[in-house]
């Protein structure tokens, strides 16, 4: 039977402790979210033909015998967990739970197993933090399978591969802890599951034929010799659970899954193209899953596969999207589609500069459709088939359904490189991302294209609400205080003229937008406006209490973005912007979501 063996390592080394957990659980993606992207990612980024590739996962309660077997097998890894700092409990439970995951029409891990390649068995398991994978593929930083420990209450869990002509499944194990010391020998933070070693000591996976067996009775794994890779977590935590797990499948893959692409099966649910709408909607109904603009989104999917309505005639520069780039018949086009409340298609060109390659001509697809009444607003970022939740925040305040697809090679890949090891968000600094491409800028331009489009085509409708203040002011009729007949007062009429504003100040999540109002058809251009942010204070003047750790608008601190005028900072909080006509729009994305901004807007 295999045992788990951690190498020693000469003190001449630098150790270096795993610290990325926290970036696959946190409050953009929690850590079922985590794991469904990677799982899913991973299994169509090793996708075997043009069939559908399959995943599930289901969650097992173990009885007391197989718990016992299970518990066993961590006899080797005790010492280990103990010094580490690991609770111990999990391994006295007489019913552990744990979580098995599978794929098909998969290659599973290929490449050599006793000596080092550059291909997806040692890319798994013996390189951390160095991926082999790019162009439009899902990972990069090599990062991602650092969910698996991290699912697990003991820091492991075991992995199962076929691969086209094995005459056997292979079977290993690996823990991530910290690195440690064991009577005076020390240990790295990465240990294996293993029976023998082969040349140079470089360690094999299992293939004995009962343990294999033993393995799969213990585990419910339904894997002989298909190719492909299953995954089993023991004693997964708590909040791993086929609720949660359908959720991230419905929030993060409907586009493989409508494009017939992919199925998922989560303990006795199939989620696929058929019955994917079926699934969300009940999802939705008990109060488990987050609202998803299911008609929006289901057209979207069918779109992509078909000819744009409208493809802009310039690429995205600078400027981002314009009115420059289109014809006056399509802007016309597109304001009544939108109008009416039918979806809106814009391909919009996009062309990158890598450092060491010629031009790349590539594309990125904007939709934009009116929110129906009584819907809530909606919003994707999408590269390839995987969502980056972290972005949609630039597309906040928005009143629209809307989503930016990058699908196509060239941007996919772009996009990519500038990703965080989560791929919830894109960097524009990335280290990966300079040393590839010229053309870094494009990240900013791709991020708020959807923003721009919906400012060009959506016409702003001020709406007044007489009860807005209902719930937060009222007046008290002295005359009623007493016990005495209640007296009826005639409230005196009182005709006031609004004075049209000229600014309008917006705000929305982690940011403000700044709008020409009625009034600004009235000003000569250019006009200067004066602008100041700080973020709200209990007590004095915001502005005067602004500190330069808060944000500083003359660093990168916050991002400033300007249609129909140019800006420029005055000083940590403040900016003069120059406008040139009464359509402007002046926005700034990137304060802290959680503290509550203060925006002061004065024509010069």
């Amino acid at each position: 039977m295999g045992k788990w063996q951690f190498e020693e390592v000469p003190a001449t080394l630098v150790e270096q402790d795993p610290t990325q957990r926290d970036q696959f659980n946190n409050d953009e993606v929690g850590l079922a979210e985590a794991l469904v992207r990677e799982v899913i990612q991973n299994s169509t980024d090793a996708a075997s033909g043009s069939a559908p590739v399959k995943v599930s996962f289901s969650v097992h309660r173990l009885d007391a015998n197989a718990s016992a077997d299970l518990r066993g097998r961590f006899d080797s890894l005790r010492p280990h967990l103990q010094v580490c700092g690991v609770r111990l409990e999990p391994l006295s439970s007489e019913a552990a739970k744990i979580l098995l995951i599978e794929d098909f029409g998969t290659k599973g891990l290929t490449g050599e197993t006793g000596k080092l390649d550059n291909d997806n068995f040692r890319n798994f398991w013996r390189r951390h933090g160095r991926s082999g994978k790019g162009g439009a593929s899902g990972g990069r930083w090599g990062l991602g399978k650092l969910v698996y420990s991290s699912c697990s209450e003991l820091r492991s869990f075991f992995g199962m591969t076929a691969r086209a002509g094995d005459t056997a499944p292979l079977l290993m194990g690996q823990a991530v802890l910290l690195n440690h010391e064991i009577s005076g020998s020390r240990h790295p933070a990465h240990g294996f599951w293993f029976e023998h070693r082969g040349a140079g000591g470089i360690q094999l996976p299992v293939s004995d034929a009962l343990e294999i067996d033993a393995f799969r009775k213990l585990t419910s794994v339904k894997r002989q010799l298909e190719p492909g890779l299953s995954i089993v977590i023991p004693y997964v935590k708590s909040n791993i659970t086929e609720a949660t797990l359908i959720e991230a499948v419905l929030r993060n893959y409907y586009f493989p899954i409508l494009a017939g692409k992919l199925t998922v099966e989560v303990g006795a649910i199939l989620i696929d193209q058929k019955n994917f709408h079926k699934v969300a909607a009940e999802n939705e109904k008990s109060h488990q899953g987050q609202s998803i603009a299911l008609s929006f989104v289901e057209a979207v999917s069918k779109q992509l596969a078909g000819v744009p309505a409208t493809t802009a005639s310039t690429s995205l520069e600078v400027g981002g999207v314009s009115e420059k780039m289109f014809q006056a018949i399509q802007l016309e086009a597109m304001k009544a589609a939108y109008r009416d409340g039918k979806l809106v298609q814009v391909r919009v060109p996009v062309r990158l500069k890598p450092r060491n390659a010629a031009d790349v001509s590539s594309y990125i697809d904007l939709f934009l459709q009116a929110v129906p009444e009584g819907q809530k607003p909606f919003a994707l970022f999408a590269r390839g088939s995987i969502t980056v939740p972290g972005e949609v925040r630039y597309f906040s305040g928005i009143h629209a359904y809307g989503a930016m697809v990058a699908a196509d090679k060239g941007v996919a890949e772009f996009l990519g490189d500038a990703e965080n090891p989560a791929h919830t968000n894109w960097i524009a600094s990335a280290e990966k991302l300079a040393d590839r491409w010229h053309s870094t800028g494009v990240v900013k331009q791709i991020r708020y294209s959807l923003r721009e489009l919906h400012a060009l085509i959506a016409e702003q409708v001020a709406r007044e609400d007489q009860n807005a203040l209902i719930d937060l002011f009222s007046l008290v009729d002295a005359s009623r205080a007493s016990t005495g007949p209640r007296k009826r007062t005639n409230k005196p009429v009182v005709n006031v003229v609004p004075r049209e504003k000229a600014i309008a100040i917006k705000p929305c999540l982690g940011g403000f937008e700044i709008i020409a109002g009625p009034g600004a058809a009235k000003w000569d251009f250019p006009k200067r406006i004066k602008i100041r942010v700080a973020y709200d204070t209990m007590v004095g003047n915001p502005f005067t209490a602004h500190s330069k750790y808060d944000f500083d608008l003359t660093k990168s601190d916050i991002a400033i973005n300007a249609k129909g005028a140019t800006w420029v900072a005055q000083g940590p909080c403040s900016l003069v912007a120059s406008v040139t006509g009464p359509d402007f729009v002046i926005s700034g994305l990137g304060f802290d979501a959680n503290r509550d901004i203060v925006v002061d807007a004065r024509a010069a």
